[in-house]
């Protein structure tokens, strides 16, 4: 048994691959009490899914009250998740429940990467200001205590592209300091950014991950590895095309289509015929009139920018800049980076199809982050859909899971 540690672990997207390639998820340590939440249900679900899923779907069809639903899962499993936001004051508290849960176990892998938002290229000059007070820029530090007090075998560090152009307060690149932390510890490290739609994510979402193996361990290209498991993915139009047609404003959890036509489906669909979350925002008229015009142009090879929409729907004043506020999927390509804005507003993620004129539903974010059909997010939409923006990709953290399983061969 290969056992990890998940940090800054989200909704779990990146402890979900793992599991799902039999590694042994020790903790998930995580400060969103939404995102904890959604971690728990997904335990849960792992501990049932082999002789009692019934008790899964039961709670997932709203038969049992969430508090009935956890009743029935052992103790043990629920303390795996730690409500802990990261910090000088919290360290000692989370390695003492990590010492508790691990009992005589080696750690052998740390996996997970700290809020991206400080290195966005997006807002960073408005940010340029904080960068001496915003600590989310080196939470790296407390992931190196992590490599200091366990020694794994191999950490997973995941981050934007834009920590390759980040500089520190000190107007200092920051990636080399990080680099050279985690070579500090003992570890040869690899990094590169990976895109999701070359391992058959219907998705482009290029993000940085940074590898890193023991120093005594038999060594390997990571990165060399893992691009033999590249993989065509599908199209938005087939992603979707065995979930229901609906408008702005409807819920329809229930399938189109009762067989899985490709194999991504097997993969979503899971044996499990449940669907859940499959919520439209309302949306106004006026914006209900751009999204139209948006979807259209974009299925025909144009990209409607905002001063060019008819003047009469345009509520905002300034018409020079952000002329990309309404953005449409493509029907038959994969989808842009879904990120945690999303919860904000579908502005930038209408629906391709055009007599469905509407953003997309919780369940088709999902879908195109690769989380499977039963995979359920705890909290309010807006919650839920902020864990999606932020996750990594499972079907990525599958094949990521395979690679570094080599290690072990």
């Amino acid at each position: 048994m290969i056992n990890i540690i998940d940090l800054f672990a989200g909704a779990g997207g990146l402890s979900e691959g793992f599991k799902n390639k039999n590694f042994n998820i020790i903790c998930h340590v995580e400060m969103n009490k939404s995102a904890c939440d959604t971690l728990l249900t997904r335990e849960a679900f792992h501990y049932l899914k082999k002789d009692e899923i019934y008790l899964y779907e039961k709670y997932l069809k709203g038969e049992i009250y969430r508090d009935q639903f956890l009743e029935y899962i052992p103790k043990n499993i629920l303390k795996k998740v730690l409500n802990y936001e990261i910090s000088g004051q919290t360290l000692d508290s989370i390695f003492s429940e990590i010492d508790n849960l691990r009992g005589n176990t080696d750690i052998n892998g740390i996996v997970g990467g700290p809020p991206c938002q400080a290195f966005s290229t997006i807002g960073r000059a408005v940010n340029e200001g904080k960068k001496s007070t915003d600590k989310r820029i080196y939470l790296y530090t407390y992931y190196v205590e992590f490599l200091k007090r366990y020694k794994p075998d191999f950490f997973l560090f995941e981050n934007v592209k834009g920590l390759l152009s980040f500089k520190d307060e000190f107007d200092e690149y920051l990636l080399p300091k990080i680099i050279k932390a985690f070579e500090d510890e003992d570890y040869k490290v690899y990094k590169k950014v990976l895109n999701s739609s070359e391992f058959g994510v219907p998705q482009k979402r290029e993000r940085l991950f940074i590898f890193g193996l023991r120093n005594d361990m038999n060594h390997f290209n990571f990165f060399d590895e893992i691009y033999k498991s590249t993989e065509i993915p599908v199209i938005i139009k087939d992603l979707f095309n065995d979930l229901p047609k609906m408008n702005s404003n409807e819920t329809k959890n229930f399938y189109s289509s009762s067989i899985p036509n490709t194999e991504f489906h097997r993969y979503l669909r899971n044996n499990s015929n449940i669907l859940t979350l499959n919520e439209a925002r309302f949306h106004n008229s006026n914006d209900l009139e751009i999204y139209k015009i948006v979807s259209s142009g974009i299925q025909n090879g144009v990209r409607v920018k905002y001063n060019e929409i008819p003047e009469n729907l345009r509520k905002h004043k300034n018409q020079t800049v952000f002329l990309d506020r309404f953005k449409s999927l493509k029907s038959n390509d994969v989808s842009h980076t879904i990120v945690a804005h999303i919860s904000k507003d579908g502005h930038y993620y209408i629906h391709p199809d055009i007599e469905q004129n509407r953003s997309i539903t919780i369940r088709e974010a999902a879908r195109i982050q690769s989380f499977p059909d039963n995979y359920y997010f705890e909290g309010t939409k807006s919650q839920k859909f902020i864990q999606i923006g932020n996750a990594v990709p499972p079907y990525l953290s599958e094949k990521i899971a395979f690679t570094i399983s080599k290690i072990y061969l």
